[in-house]
């Protein structure tokens, strides 16, 4: 069994709660907030959401071997009451369960470090966790984790003997990476890079800035702030902070400047100092990635031999620039999440791949631009056609203002598909390309343009088989 310790009776002093039912003795190792996932011998927060609520399996959770409870409401059925479990009532699940992370954050001996940046900072976590992870016991944020309630997770897996903490600090909206920040209070902080994301929940550009910046006064004095040296906006928030900033970038001044070298299916070679690195992810954009790893491991103490073995090994998050082939129609998946910037970089790795057969984008709604979507939209087109693109298929709301953009630049304007539905994307996706084609798949979130690459694929086995 695996996490950190924690009886009943510590979990109601951090949260300011009660014990309604069993002993406050009752130790759990780890938390839970699913029961579809392991709860044996963990904390069950019954947590609220728009889709489920956590008070409805709770009864489950005791049956998987939860040793404790924590809920809103005085529910216990004659089952718990009869059972080993501690029944822990607090006003609001969702703040127990963060004051129980800023709790455990105390008990911490290691160095945590907090990533955040309109995009980057999932793969700027994962390369860093596993380059950390060569110098000692390292936990690193699982997927995506990075709101209120991943932090406070990712915080809560974490042990108190381990070396390094690695958390991942997203947002929509001011004062978001505040209240992240507040309960990580990171030793180090990184800012990946300040781009056109979440327009709509920061009112602009300079508010995505702002709010980035919000990580800042939380970092420990006698710390680190690595910033993206190529970015202009990141540069000037190193001003703001008093202990020591490192930077990252190509351009001149950058502590770390990585020399591209090779770049290939089987990811990235480059030069920083006398060292070579490996990097089997692909892209410019994770060259980046990668060197703001090096800032956090370097100031780590972690030397580059280290780093070097790190950096071989890591995998990328899922959907971010993933490759499978499918009815011999080669697929980059890189829909985790979309913003211009992301384009731009997705729409390079796309580019400076090799193939026999033509590159095709299957472009999604880039969500939350507020008043500049219709805007950004159109330059996308216009990026895609110049990108060496030989097809594109818009789908969702803005794919017509995509297309326009495409028909704007492209020398083959009629080479563009809009669909504002996406329910049958995938057969005009199937239609559209052949095998020995390269296929970008970029989208929001929201959009799950991987179920088109997952529809599509079933009909190609579907045929497949018919054939056979």
């Amino acid at each position: 069994m695996t996490g950190p310790e924690f009886s009943a009776e510590q979990i109601c002093e951090a949260c300011g709660a009660k014990l309604l039912l069993g002993d406050e003795q009752t130790t759990a190792r780890g938390v839970s907030t699913d029961t579809r996932s392991t709860c044996e011998g963990k904390a069950f927060f019954a947590l609220s959401g728009p889709n489920h609520d956590g008070h409805d399996f709770i009864q489950d959770a005791a049956a998987a071997g939860a040793s404790v409870v924590v809920s809103e409401k005085e529910i216990p059925s004659k089952n718990i009451a009869q059972s080993n479990v501690a029944f822990v009532i607090v006003e609001n699940t969702l703040d127990a369960l963060t004051q129980l992370a800023s709790w455990h954050r105390d008990r911490l001996d290691g160095v945590v470090i907090g990533i955040t940046g309109s995009c980057g900072k999932s793969t700027v976590k994962e390369i860093a966790g596993a380059v950390l992870a060569q110098a000692g016991s390292c936990t690193a944020a699982p997927r995506s984790f990075n709101n209120r309630i991943g932090v406070s997770l990712s915080l809560l897996g974490a042990l108190p003997t381990d070396d390094y903490v690695v958390l991942e600090l997203g947002a929509n909206h001011r004062g978001e990476i505040d209240e992240l920040a507040r309960i990580a209070r990171p030793d180090a902080g990184c800012i990946t890079c300040i781009g056109e994301c979440h327009l709509e929940g920061f009112g602009g550009i300079e508010g995505v800035m702002e709010g980035k910046a919000e990580l800042i006064p939380h970092i420990a004095k006698e710390g680190l702030l690595v910033l993206n040296g190529d970015d202009r906006r990141c540069r000037e928030l190193g001003s703001r902070y008093p202990g020591r900033t490192l930077t990252f970038g190509f351009e001149d001044g950058a502590d770390i400047r990585p020399e591209r070298i090779k770049s290939g299916r089987r990811g990235e070679l480059f030069k920083v100092d006398k060292h070579v690195f490996h990097l089997p992810l692909p892209g410019s954009h994770n060259v980046l990635n990668a060197s703001a790893a090096l800032c956090l491991a370097r100031w780590a103490g972690v030397s580059d031999h280290l780093a070097i073995q790190g950096l071989s090994s890591v995998s990328g998050p899922g959907l971010r620039c993933e490759r499978r082939k499918i009815g011999g129609v080669d697929f980059i998946l890189d829909c985790y999440n979309s913003n211009p910037t992301a384009m731009r970089a997705a729409c390079e790795v796309l580019s400076g791949t090799e193939t026999q057969g033509r590159r095709i984008v299957l472009c999604g709604d880039m969500l939350e631009l507020g008043d500049e979507a219709q805007t950004l939209h159109r330059e996308t087109g216009r990026l895609i056609a110049n990108s060496g693109v030989d097809m594109l298929l818009a789908v969702g709301e803005y794919a017509d203002a995509v297309m326009r953009g495409w028909q704007e630049a492209s020398e083959y304007p009629r080479n563009a598909i809009a669909l504002p539905e996406r329910e049958r994307a995938w057969l005009f996706l199937y239609r559209l390309s052949r095998p020995g084609d390269v296929v970008l798949v970029k989208g929001s979130r929201l959009m799950k343009l991987e179920d088109i690459v997952d529809s599509f694929g079933q009909y190609s086995a579907g045929l497949s088989q018919e054939v056979a």
